[in-house]
Protein backbone atom coordinates (compact mmCIF):
# COMPACT_ATOMS: atom_id res chain seq x y z
CA UNK A 1 0.00 0.00 0.00
CA UNK A 2 1.59 3.69 -1.04
CA UNK A 3 1.28 6.20 1.14
CA UNK A 4 -1.23 8.38 0.16
CA UNK A 5 -3.18 5.53 -0.05
CA UNK A 6 -2.44 4.95 3.71
CA UNK A 7 -3.26 8.14 4.79
CA UNK A 8 -5.75 8.19 7.50
CA UNK A 9 -9.28 9.21 6.88
CA UNK A 10 -10.28 12.75 8.19
CA UNK A 11 -12.27 12.61 11.90
CA UNK A 12 -15.97 13.69 11.59
CA UNK A 13 -16.71 17.23 12.56
CA UNK A 14 -14.09 19.70 13.53
CA UNK A 15 -10.17 19.81 13.30
CA UNK A 16 -8.36 22.64 14.88
CA UNK A 17 -4.86 22.11 14.25
CA UNK A 18 -1.53 24.23 14.65
CA UNK A 19 0.90 23.95 12.18
CA UNK A 20 4.47 24.99 12.98
CA UNK A 21 6.89 25.30 10.49
CA UNK A 22 10.89 26.38 9.58
CA UNK A 23 10.58 27.64 6.25
CA UNK A 24 8.00 28.60 3.27
CA UNK A 25 8.95 25.39 1.55
CA UNK A 26 8.40 23.18 5.01
CA UNK A 27 5.34 24.48 5.51
CA UNK A 28 4.15 23.79 1.98
CA UNK A 29 5.67 19.95 2.26
CA UNK A 30 3.40 19.56 5.54
CA UNK A 31 0.26 21.13 3.69
CA UNK A 32 0.20 19.59 0.26
CA UNK A 33 -0.47 16.12 1.00
CA UNK A 34 -3.70 17.05 3.70
CA UNK A 35 -4.51 19.81 0.60
CA UNK A 36 -4.44 17.71 -2.40
CA UNK A 37 -6.99 14.93 -0.59
CA UNK A 38 -9.39 17.57 0.07
CA UNK A 39 -9.50 19.28 -3.34
CA UNK A 40 -9.71 16.18 -5.19
CA UNK A 41 -12.82 15.09 -3.04
CA UNK A 42 -14.01 18.47 -4.45
CA UNK A 43 -14.10 20.03 -0.47
CA UNK A 44 -13.68 24.02 -0.50
CA UNK A 45 -10.05 24.86 0.17
CA UNK A 46 -8.95 28.00 1.82
CA UNK A 47 -5.68 29.70 2.20
CA UNK A 48 -4.92 32.86 4.16
CA UNK A 49 -1.09 33.72 3.71
CA UNK A 50 1.37 35.84 2.86
CA UNK A 51 3.04 36.03 0.08
CA UNK A 52 6.04 33.68 0.42
CA UNK A 53 3.83 31.22 1.96
CA UNK A 54 1.47 31.60 -0.89
CA UNK A 55 4.03 30.94 -3.14
CA UNK A 56 5.85 27.70 -2.05
CA UNK A 57 2.32 26.36 -0.92
CA UNK A 58 1.09 27.01 -4.59
CA UNK A 59 4.25 25.63 -6.11
CA UNK A 60 3.52 22.03 -4.49
CA UNK A 61 -0.02 22.00 -5.27
CA UNK A 62 0.89 22.34 -8.91
CA UNK A 63 -2.06 22.77 -11.32
CA UNK A 64 -4.64 21.84 -8.35
CA UNK A 65 -3.64 25.23 -6.59
CA UNK A 66 -6.20 27.28 -9.06
CA UNK A 67 -8.98 25.65 -6.65
CA UNK A 68 -7.46 27.03 -3.79
CA UNK A 69 -9.16 30.36 -2.83
CA UNK A 70 -6.38 32.80 -2.01
CA UNK A 71 -7.65 35.57 0.64
CA UNK A 72 -5.49 38.89 1.97
CA UNK A 73 -4.50 38.34 5.62
CA UNK A 74 -4.70 41.98 6.35
CA UNK A 75 -8.33 42.00 4.33
CA UNK A 76 -9.20 38.90 6.98
CA UNK A 77 -7.65 39.94 9.84
CA UNK A 78 -8.88 43.74 9.96
CA UNK A 79 -12.15 42.50 11.91
CA UNK A 80 -12.23 41.99 15.08
CA UNK A 81 -11.03 38.29 16.34
CA UNK A 82 -14.29 36.83 17.20
CA UNK A 83 -15.57 37.84 13.78
CA UNK A 84 -13.51 36.40 11.63
CA UNK A 85 -13.79 33.07 14.00
CA UNK A 86 -17.88 33.66 13.25
CA UNK A 87 -17.24 34.35 9.59
CA UNK A 88 -15.16 30.64 8.92
CA UNK A 89 -18.26 29.36 11.10
CA UNK A 90 -20.30 30.79 8.75
CA UNK A 91 -18.68 29.50 5.68
CA UNK A 92 -19.28 25.95 7.14
CA UNK A 93 -23.13 26.31 8.14
CA UNK A 94 -23.80 27.80 4.76
CA UNK A 95 -21.98 25.20 2.17
CA UNK A 96 -23.95 24.08 -0.80
CA UNK A 97 -24.12 20.31 0.60
CA UNK A 98 -24.02 20.48 4.70
CA UNK A 99 -22.05 17.31 4.70
CA UNK A 100 -19.27 19.37 2.81
CA UNK A 101 -15.35 19.80 4.47
CA UNK A 102 -14.17 22.81 4.62
CA UNK A 103 -10.71 23.27 4.76
CA UNK A 104 -8.98 26.46 5.91
CA UNK A 105 -5.05 27.20 6.62
CA UNK A 106 -4.97 30.06 8.19
CA UNK A 107 -1.52 31.50 8.97
CA UNK A 108 -0.52 33.60 12.45
CA UNK A 109 1.96 36.30 11.91
CA UNK A 110 2.77 40.31 13.40
CA UNK A 111 0.17 42.26 11.26
CA UNK A 112 -0.52 46.40 11.32
CA UNK A 113 -2.64 46.51 14.48
CA UNK A 114 -3.09 43.58 14.89
CA UNK A 115 -1.48 41.82 19.12
CA UNK A 116 -0.82 38.75 20.62
CA UNK A 117 -4.35 38.90 21.57
CA UNK A 118 -5.89 38.53 18.68
CA UNK A 119 -4.89 35.16 17.89
CA UNK A 120 -5.54 34.19 21.42
CA UNK A 121 -8.89 35.43 21.24
CA UNK A 122 -9.30 33.76 17.66
CA UNK A 123 -8.37 30.60 18.46
CA UNK A 124 -10.56 30.42 21.90
CA UNK A 125 -13.41 32.12 19.49
CA UNK A 126 -12.31 29.40 16.95
CA UNK A 127 -13.06 26.45 19.60
CA UNK A 128 -16.39 27.63 20.37
CA UNK A 129 -17.64 28.94 16.79
CA UNK A 130 -17.15 26.26 14.95
CA UNK A 131 -17.78 23.16 17.51
CA UNK A 132 -18.84 19.89 15.68
CA UNK A 133 -18.86 21.54 12.24
CA UNK A 134 -17.11 19.84 9.37
CA UNK A 135 -14.42 22.29 8.83
CA UNK A 136 -10.33 21.22 9.32
CA UNK A 137 -8.63 24.17 10.86
CA UNK A 138 -5.39 24.42 10.44
CA UNK A 139 -3.19 27.64 11.69
CA UNK A 140 0.22 27.91 10.76
CA UNK A 141 2.93 29.28 12.93
CA UNK A 142 6.48 30.17 12.44
CA UNK A 143 8.92 28.59 14.59
CA UNK A 144 10.09 31.74 16.07
CA UNK A 145 6.74 33.32 16.65
CA UNK A 146 4.26 32.09 19.59
CA UNK A 147 4.25 28.38 19.26
CA UNK A 148 3.66 27.97 23.53
CA UNK A 149 -0.25 29.87 22.69
CA UNK A 150 -0.04 27.59 19.55
CA UNK A 151 0.42 24.80 22.04
CA UNK A 152 -2.21 25.70 24.20
CA UNK A 153 -5.24 26.40 21.73
CA UNK A 154 -4.75 23.29 19.44
CA UNK A 155 -5.95 19.71 20.52
CA UNK A 156 -2.68 18.36 18.23
CA UNK A 157 -0.01 19.29 15.61
CA UNK A 158 0.43 18.79 12.39
CA UNK A 159 4.22 17.92 11.91
CA UNK A 160 6.17 15.32 9.71
CA UNK A 161 2.93 14.39 7.96
CA UNK A 162 1.34 13.24 11.22
CA UNK A 163 -1.32 14.91 13.84
CA UNK A 164 0.15 14.62 17.52
CA UNK A 165 -0.76 15.84 20.66
CA UNK A 166 -0.07 19.24 21.32
CA UNK A 167 -0.13 19.64 25.41
CA UNK A 168 -2.70 20.59 27.70
CA UNK A 169 -5.17 23.14 26.24
CA UNK A 170 -6.59 26.51 27.74
CA UNK A 171 -9.60 26.85 28.82
CA UNK A 172 -11.21 29.22 26.23
CA UNK A 173 -13.08 31.47 28.71
CA UNK A 174 -9.66 31.78 30.43
CA UNK A 175 -7.77 32.51 27.34
CA UNK A 176 -10.24 35.28 26.75
CA UNK A 177 -10.54 36.69 30.55
CA UNK A 178 -6.16 36.54 29.73
CA UNK A 179 -6.72 38.56 26.80
CA UNK A 180 -9.56 40.35 26.32
CA UNK A 181 -11.06 42.59 23.73
CA UNK A 182 -10.00 45.48 23.72
CA UNK A 183 -12.26 48.98 24.60
CA UNK A 184 -14.71 50.45 21.95
CA UNK A 185 -12.92 53.35 20.08
CA UNK A 186 -14.37 56.75 20.40
CA UNK A 187 -16.49 57.48 17.74
CA UNK A 188 -17.33 60.85 17.99
CA UNK A 189 -20.60 62.87 18.16
CA UNK A 190 -23.33 60.33 16.74
CA UNK A 191 -25.69 61.07 13.73
CA UNK A 192 -28.56 60.12 15.44
CA UNK A 193 -29.43 59.31 19.49
CA UNK A 194 -32.10 58.15 21.15
CA UNK A 195 -32.97 57.05 24.81
CA UNK A 196 -35.08 53.99 24.66
CA UNK A 197 -37.36 52.35 27.14
CA UNK A 198 -40.15 49.22 26.22
CA UNK A 199 -42.51 51.61 25.97
CA UNK A 200 -40.17 53.12 23.21
CA UNK A 201 -39.25 50.29 21.12
CA UNK A 202 -40.89 51.10 18.01
CA UNK A 203 -39.21 54.59 18.28
CA UNK A 204 -35.60 52.95 18.09
CA UNK A 205 -36.90 50.74 14.91
CA UNK A 206 -38.23 53.63 13.21
CA UNK A 207 -35.05 56.23 13.94
CA UNK A 208 -32.40 52.72 12.51
CA UNK A 209 -35.02 53.20 9.74
CA UNK A 210 -34.77 56.69 8.91
CA UNK A 211 -31.17 56.70 9.63
CA UNK A 212 -29.80 54.11 7.52
CA UNK A 213 -30.38 55.00 4.16
CA UNK A 214 -28.81 58.43 5.11
CA UNK A 215 -25.37 56.67 5.73
CA UNK A 216 -25.61 54.98 2.66
CA UNK A 217 -27.52 51.49 3.62
CA UNK A 218 -29.74 50.29 0.89
CA UNK A 219 -33.18 48.68 2.12
CA UNK A 220 -31.70 45.31 2.56
CA UNK A 221 -29.04 46.19 4.87
CA UNK A 222 -31.13 49.05 6.52
CA UNK A 223 -33.89 46.33 7.13
CA UNK A 224 -31.29 43.92 8.79
CA UNK A 225 -29.72 46.66 10.92
CA UNK A 226 -33.31 47.46 12.14
CA UNK A 227 -33.77 43.79 13.28
CA UNK A 228 -30.42 43.15 14.98
CA UNK A 229 -30.94 46.37 17.08
CA UNK A 230 -34.19 45.88 17.63
CA UNK A 231 -33.16 42.68 19.53
CA UNK A 232 -30.60 44.25 21.57
CA UNK A 233 -32.91 47.07 22.45
CA UNK A 234 -35.16 44.00 23.87
CA UNK A 235 -32.42 42.33 25.50
CA UNK A 236 -31.48 45.94 27.66
CA UNK A 237 -35.45 46.41 28.28
CA UNK A 238 -36.38 42.65 28.99
CA UNK A 239 -33.44 40.79 30.33
CA UNK A 240 -31.34 43.91 31.48
CA UNK A 241 -31.71 47.56 33.53
CA UNK A 242 -35.22 48.11 31.38
CA UNK A 243 -33.81 50.89 29.52
CA UNK A 244 -30.75 51.89 27.30
CA UNK A 245 -29.25 54.62 25.27
CA UNK A 246 -29.08 54.00 20.98
CA UNK A 247 -26.45 55.84 19.00
CA UNK A 248 -26.26 55.72 15.40
CA UNK A 249 -22.93 56.52 12.98
CA UNK A 250 -22.31 56.80 9.56
CA UNK A 251 -19.14 56.42 7.63
CA UNK A 252 -17.04 53.16 6.16
CA UNK A 253 -19.62 51.10 7.85
CA UNK A 254 -22.91 52.06 9.70
CA UNK A 255 -22.46 51.78 13.42
CA UNK A 256 -25.32 51.39 15.87
CA UNK A 257 -24.50 51.06 19.32
CA UNK A 258 -26.79 49.79 22.21
CA UNK A 259 -26.02 50.96 26.03
CA UNK A 260 -27.07 50.11 29.26
CA UNK A 261 -26.21 50.58 32.84
CA UNK A 262 -25.96 46.68 33.27
CA UNK A 263 -23.75 44.21 32.96
CA UNK A 264 -23.42 40.87 30.82
CA UNK A 265 -21.26 38.22 31.77
CA UNK A 266 -21.12 36.20 27.92
CA UNK A 267 -17.42 35.76 27.23
CA UNK A 268 -18.64 34.67 23.65
CA UNK A 269 -21.45 36.97 22.93
CA UNK A 270 -23.79 35.79 19.32
CA UNK A 271 -21.44 32.34 18.35
CA UNK A 272 -23.07 29.88 20.22
CA UNK A 273 -26.51 29.19 18.63
CA UNK A 274 -29.43 29.15 20.72
CA UNK A 275 -31.14 25.84 21.54
CA UNK A 276 -34.41 25.16 19.66
CA UNK A 277 -36.63 25.63 22.93
CA UNK A 278 -35.00 28.40 24.53
CA UNK A 279 -35.02 32.11 24.25
CA UNK A 280 -31.61 33.39 25.99
CA UNK A 281 -29.08 34.14 23.80
CA UNK A 282 -31.41 34.28 20.61
CA UNK A 283 -30.85 37.74 20.48
CA UNK A 284 -27.19 38.19 20.71
CA UNK A 285 -27.33 35.51 17.84
CA UNK A 286 -29.50 36.90 15.62
CA UNK A 287 -27.78 40.29 15.87
CA UNK A 288 -24.88 38.68 14.80
CA UNK A 289 -26.09 36.64 12.22
CA UNK A 290 -27.87 39.97 10.90
CA UNK A 291 -24.90 42.46 11.00
CA UNK A 292 -21.35 42.32 9.74
CA UNK A 293 -19.37 42.71 13.13
CA UNK A 294 -21.18 42.47 16.27
CA UNK A 295 -18.47 43.74 19.61
CA UNK A 296 -19.84 43.98 23.40
CA UNK A 297 -17.28 45.12 26.35
CA UNK A 298 -19.05 45.63 29.81
CA UNK A 299 -17.66 47.20 32.72
CA UNK A 300 -18.54 49.00 35.93
CA UNK A 301 -20.10 51.78 33.77
CA UNK A 302 -22.38 49.05 31.95
CA UNK A 303 -22.83 46.80 28.87
CA UNK A 304 -21.81 48.38 25.24
CA UNK A 305 -22.81 46.70 21.97
CA UNK A 306 -21.96 47.79 18.47
CA UNK A 307 -23.37 46.29 15.59
CA UNK A 308 -21.22 47.07 12.28
CA UNK A 309 -22.68 47.17 9.00
CA UNK A 310 -20.78 47.49 5.39
CA UNK A 311 -22.96 49.11 2.50
CA UNK A 312 -22.17 46.17 0.30
CA UNK A 313 -21.15 48.37 -2.43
Amino acid sequence: MDQEAAAPATPPGTVHEGVPYASPDRLAAELAAPLGRALEAGESVIAVLDPENRAALSAALGSAAVDVEWLDMVEVHRVPAFTVAMRWARLTRRAARPEQRTTVVAQHTELPGVDRGHWARLDAGLTVALADLPITMLCACHETGDLDLLRATHPTLRMGGSSLPAGPLRDPVELVAEFPPPPPADLGPPLAALSFTLDTLAAVRRLVAETGPRTGLDPEHTADLVLAVNEIATNSVEHGPGAGELRIWGGPSTVAEVFDVGSMDVPFPGMVPPPPSGERGRGLWLASELTDVLQVWSDETGTTVRLFVDSGE
